[in-house]
Order: C-alpha cells, then structure tokens, then sequence
C-alpha cells in the first residue's frame, strides 16, 4: 500500500490527530548518510540532512547537489520523525534503500582496490605495501581547522580511509579526523593522499587519507572487523 504523506508535516502518521504540525528546523541541519547510486539517468547521489524541531528531530532526503525529496504533488519535502536525530535518519535510510531495490538500481558506494595501471595517481603513495581494506561505512568529521566537515567512510584500514565527500579536499594536507565508533567519538591526524573530484563508474568522489600513528583503540576497531 502507497503511504499516506501529510501535507501539513510531510511526514506519514496513522491518525489526523498525531500530526506534528509543521517541523521547521529549530537549530542547524547537518548532512548524514549518503550513498552513491547507479541509475539508467547515470550515477546519482542521495543524501540525509538531520536537523531538530523543537523537542523532536527530522530527517530529509537530498539527491545531490541541491534537490530536495517531496511529497506527491510537491506540496511539501519529504520528512522522517524520531525522538533523536539517530532515529529520524535511520526511517530516512530505510526509506531511500527501499527506493533503490524497488527500482533495480545499483548502489556504488562499495570502494574496490585501487588499481594502479588504471589510477596511478591515485596509488602513487604507498602501492608498495598496501594495507588490507575493510568496506564499512563510518560517520566521519574532518578538517584543517576548528570546523569540521560532516561525510562518511566509504573503506577503512588500519593505516588510513577513504572519505566519501563531494568537498574533498587537497593532496598534501595535515587534517583532523574525527571518526565515530562505538566507544564514542575518536580524534586522529592525518595527511590527504589523493582527491577523486568526479564521480567514476563504482568510485564515488571523495579523498584518502593516511592517518598519521593511529591509537590503539582505532587499530583494535579495524581488526575486529570482518
């Protein structure tokens, strides 16, 4: 059954009377998750924005770089609701990822190795001993000074990762890196490698950064994985 989407709130909700009202943004909206997809159109990228309204939080879906998600008819942008601004953008995720397997698309936000003969500038750097990549995608906060930029790890290893960002930033810079794992928040320095600026076919634009003596608790993280 089609859902049912508010014209008042933009959200969907079982009875008139459970309606929000309208969810204006009462503090900043970030960008969340972000996932690269292949379409018959091309390579699209949707997005989350979080944002707080009032004692709640909402959750918006973005095809980039700047079209908003809405209802039918257009009357208002799609909106998901959650006490904390993680559920708002887990009922958005769950939104988008059915979108995609309803129409047959293809996501391409997995990283494959880097192929040097094909991305020699890309593997320049440390081809000779390649760390083992694990495919996970992170919140990640990055940064040459005391502000940070809000994107997503598209493969980590023990000695770097790549940042899926449409903002990536220059080879050759120190930066900050803020990684959320699931012990909290872990701060690191690293160094820009390579910067992919255009999207090519299963290799979405961002940069890889080498992290400079990664601590032992990022170390024991990437381990773990499997």
């Amino acid at each position: 059954m089609a859902l049912a989407w508010c014209a008042i709130c933009g959200s969907t909700h079982p009875r008139p009377k459970d309606c929000p009202g309208d969810l204006r943004a009462t503090g900043p909206e970030r960008h969340g998750w972000r996932v690269a997809v292949e379409t018959p159109h091309g390579i699209e990228a949707y997005g989350i924005l979080v944002a707080p309204s009032s004692d709640l939080w909402r959750a918006r879906i973005l095809t980039y770089p700047n079209v908003l998600w809405t209802i039918p008819g257009g009357g208002s942008t799609i909106k998901f609701v959650g006490a904390t601004a993680q559920a708002s953008e887990a009922k958005a995720v769950a939104f988008v990822e059915g979108h995609i397997r309803a129409r047959g698309y293809l996501r391409r936000d997995g990283i494959d190795p880097v192929v040097a003969g094909r991305f020699r500038a890309e593997a320049a750097r440390g081809a000779s001993a390649p760390a083992l990549r694990k495919i996970r995608s992170i919140p990640v906060r990055f940064g040459t000074g005391p502000s940070l930029f809000s994107a997503m790890t598209g493969n980590i290893s023990e000695s770097g990762l790549f940042v899926a960002t449409f903002a990536p930033l220059d080879p050759g810079l120190a930066i900050r890196v803020l990684v959320d794992l699931d012990l909290g928040a872990l701060g690191m320095r690293g160094e820009v490698v390579w910067a992919r600026r255009r999207m090519v076919l299963g290799r979405p634009v961002g940069m890889g950064v080498k992290l400079i003596s990664p601590p032992p608790p990022y170390l024991e993280f990437v381990r773990e994985l499997r």
